[in-house]
């Protein structure tokens, strides 16, 4: 019998989303808006916005597609060449003519100041948003529900979306009681890819879940994206309505999972099962071959062999940290695999018994999560445990144990002093919030929750388990800094210890650089993706304080703000070659970037001026 035991830590389970964003304000006792909020009325002008979603290749009428309406900042004026007279430079401020006379848009509506709006076409294709203000605004439409055949675009987009970016379009400038009627939004067709799948023997399977992972261009790693669909009795599968590119087809049939602790024994027939296969016909995804789809075009043929191969099955116990045993505990076996997530579920008897069968080879993490004892527990953080699980043979007698998770604390400096609430708060609402060091394999574990911080500026933060970052947010104020003791772990994930006190240092004297983007030819680059980070390797991360994204407008300008002081590096390139998840953001990635990025410094409270080249994709283009 094997026995592998676990001691770990506890916490909840919220889900934090990167970069954490600034905290509503707390709801009152009843649930309603706290008074000293001021509740301001969404603006209403005169304008309008009219238009029609219409099929890409047919120009017919798309009904019933969904039409979402936003504002849009201002364009940023591109800084004139040096010399220019001041009469010469540009500016926000539009010139229009409603009706036969002459008017100006000098601004935009605030954002935050307007909720989006939404609209449903009717048999024409038409939709219309009335009463709007003086402003810019994007336009977005996708097909509908019922309609997936189809990719969603926005108004002006010239280029049809992939997994990882999409044109944003182009923004419409509207003055005050002018309506603008061409809103015409062109949809393309999906991909589609079609094919079957069969057992080792060439039968058809049915009921089979068929999925894809797009492969990023350059990248080396793919990610779950795209399409999903089962087979029918035929064995037969069509996945539709996906983004062109590169993907991996996958094909999975799962037996059960999840069985009573006092189950008999398998025999060894019922040992053998069918593991996770990648077209076409393969279990080590390394070996997958590649399927291309097209906009508007269908990929046939892609038939897939299920593989087989030996399964293994799992048993333990669960006991809490005063030895309880852990009796109708739910418990999740993750596994990750190239960005795919693979959750089986299992639960204990009133002994804390579990087992599990049907589990592929591989590496895990068995999750079980504990209830809060008794009243005086309510609302604090049940005991938890995480066991990392290597499975290549049948795992009996383990032995697992939940804790409670280590409780922090520390304080909030602001080196210039704490700014003021934000209009219509008696009071800042700040919070520190922890931010998982590798979201991508985090396998399920829970991140626990936001900690609100004093009027005093200090904090206490429960349930914290595994390595996390400490971020924190203010109104016009940056992390400068993240101290446990005297070691500045801003940048070092920290599996924290029950006790650890942490400082982190505000500032309002961050820096901003700002310049314009130009092609190969010297025009301006419109839409292009902005990346600033560190020159130093250890900050080489997605979620460094030192890495910082933006973009251009349609005049190729940029600004990034909140930078702190040291060496970075800044690159151009096309969206679609930036615009990867978390998932290819290694430090691959930035070594990569770093060999054709620009290298500046920044010191405090400064603007620097940097024009970029754009750079080529990876494969030149």
């Amino acid at each position: 019998m094997r026995v592998l035991t676990a001691l770990v830590l506890a916490t909840t389970t919220l889900l934090a989303q990167l970069p954490t964003p600034p905290p509503p304000p707390p709801a009152s006792p009843q649930g309603l808006p706290p008074r000293d909020v001021v509740q301001r009325p969404e603006p209403v002008g005169t304008g309008a916005i009219r238009g029609r979603v219409v099929a890409a290749d047919s120009g017919a009428p798309i009904r019933r597609a969904t039409v979402n309406l936003s504002p849009a900042p201002p364009p940023v004026p591109t800084a004139p060449p040096a010399g220019t007279p001041a009469s010469a430079t540009t500016s926000t401020t539009r010139t229009v003519t409603v009706n036969g006379s002459t008017q100006t848009i000098s601004g935009s509506v605030p954002l935050g100041a307007m909720r989006g709006r939404t609209a449903t076409t009717d048999s024409q294709g038409n939709f219309e948003f009335i009463g709007l203000p003086a402003g810019f605004y994007r336009v977005f439409a996708n097909s509908g529900q019922y309609s997936a055949a189809y990719l969603s675009s926005s108004y002006g987009a010239k280029r049809a979306p992939t997994p990882l970016s999409s044109d944003p379009g182009t923004p419409i400038e509207l003055a005050d009681g002018q309506k603008f009627d061409k809103a015409t939004i062109a949809l393309q067709r999906g991909a589609v890819i079609t094919g079957r799948v069969t057992d080792d023997g060439g039968e058809p399977m049915a009921r089979v879940q068929v999925y894809t992972m797009f492969v990023p261009s350059g990248g080396t790693r793919a990610q779950r994206s795209g399409g999903n669909a089962q087979t029918d009795d035929l064995g037969q599968f069509r996945l539709f309505g996906m983004m062109p590119g590169d993907y991996m087809v996958v094909a999975e049939a799962r037996g059960t999972s999840f069985v009573q602790p006092n189950a008999p024994a398998e025999s060894e027939e019922d040992k053998i099962g069918f593991l996770t296969t990648y077209f076409p016909g393969t279990a080590d995804e390394g070996s997958a071959q590649r399927v291309r789809t097209r906009a508007g075009g269908e990929t046939p043929g892609v038939e897939i062999r299920m593989v087989t191969g030996r399964l293994f099955h799992i048993s333990g116990t669960i006991t809490d940290s005063q030895g309880r045993s852990s009796s109708r505990m739910s418990g999740t076996l993750v596994r990750n695999v190239m960005g795919s997530m693979s959750n089986l579920g299992f639960s204990t008897d009133e002994q804390g018994r579990f087992q599990m069968r049907n589990i592929p080879p591989g590496s895990y993490k068995l999750i079980a999560r504990g209830r809060p004892q008794g009243p005086e527990q309510q609302g604090e953080p049940g005991e938890m445990a995480i066991l990392p699980l290597t499975i290549n043979s049948d795992l009996d007698g383990i032995a697992v144990v939940t804790m409670p998770g280590a409780t922090i604390s520390g304080q909030v400096v602001f080196e210039q002093g704490p700014p003021q609430p934000a209009p219509g708060q008696a009071s800042l609402q700040m919070r520190v919030s922890a931010t998982p060091a590798d979201p991508v394999n985090m396998g399920g574990i829970p991140v626990p929750q936001p900690a609100l911080v004093s009027p005093d500026l200090t904090f206490q933060m429960k349930g914290v388990m595994g390595e996390f970052l400490l971020r924190s947010n203010a109104p016009g104020q940056f992390v400068k800094a993240v101290m446990l003791g005297a070691e500045d772990i801003s940048d070092s994930p920290r599996e924290f210890k029950n006790g650890d006190r942490v400082t982190i240092v505000m500032t309002s004297r961050a820096s901003t650089v700002e310049g314009n983007v130009t092609d190969a030819k010297g025009a301006p680059v419109p839409e292009a993706a902005i990346l600033v980070f560190s020159d130093d390797k250890a900050s080489w991360r997605y979620n460094s304080l030192r890495t910082r994204r933006g973009g251009t407008d349609q005049n190729g300008h940029f600004k990034i703000a909140g930078l702190v002081p040291g060496r970075y590096y800044a690159i151009a390139a096309p969206r679609e070659r930036m615009n990867v998840s978390t998932l290819n953001q290694d430090a691959a990635f930035f070594e990569q970037l770093s060999k054709e990025a620009t290298t500046l410094v920044v010191g405090e409270d400064e603007t620097r001026q940097v024009d970029l080249k754009l750079a080529a994709s990876p494969s030149g283009g």
